[in-house]
């Protein structure tokens, strides 16, 4: 199989040649962009070579490269948790950016391209940082906090229907209603009546 063909499969596979590796592990600070943030950084984890020319990062907008975007820094270090079985070393690299001016209302999101370039071989993964929404954010918190007052009054209404028929109820039994005044009286002369009978039984 011709080489450069060879490279374009493994391009398409994910594959690279012995002694490299990138895999889809990118991971973006802050995990959601504010209006508070000035920075943002993206992570490759378990790279190898960290070297810049063969791994680059790049922040988008649209697709095309955030214009105004300031690199900070390149760091890069050794993975914790490699695998001391590993022949190669990993790394973890992390390139940082200061932001411009993205005006309001914000894009709805940035993203974040880690790519590795080898002789014949280009490989990309990309990672969002979605903007927040503080308009919606306080939509939301308005909308649960009027649901909740809502569910308080409807909650307090047969909560009130309650305790006032129980304080009727309380009222009526201070204050029995005649049909029930009249109970203890015939239960009486139902008892007196019982006896007259046993009295004027044969002995």
């Amino acid at each position: 199989m011709d080489r450069g063909l060879a490279l374009l499969l493994a391009g398409l596979l994910g594959l690279l040649p012995p002694g490299h590796a990138f895999p889809d592990q990118l991971t973006v600070s802050p995990a959601a962009l504010g209006p508070a943030d000035p920075e943002v950084a993206c992570t490759a984890h378990r790279v190898t070579p960290a070297d810049p020319s063969a791994l680059s990062f790049s922040l988008l907008l649209g697709g095309r490269e955030l214009e105004g975007a300031e690199a900070l820094d390149l760091e890069v270090e050794v993975e914790e948790d490699e695998s001391q079985e590993d022949d190669d070393m990993l790394f973890r690299v992390t390139e940082r950016w200061r932001l411009p001016p993205l005006g309001t209302p914000a894009p709805p999101a940035l993203h974040c391209q880690a790519t590795m370039r080898l002789p014949g071989l280009e490989l990309s993964h990309r990672r969002a940082i979605p903007a927040s929404n503080p308009a919606g954010d306080q939509l939301s918190a308005a909308l649960w906090t009027s649901s909740a007052v809502l569910g308080l009054l409807l909650l307090a209404l047969p909560t009130y229907r309650l305790w006032k028929r129980c304080r009727h109820l309380a009222e009526d039994g201070a204050h029995p209603p005649a049909s029930l005044r009249l109970l203890p009286q015939v239960s009486a002369w139902a008892g007196l009546r019982g006896t007259d009978q046993v009295g004027s039984s044969p002995s």
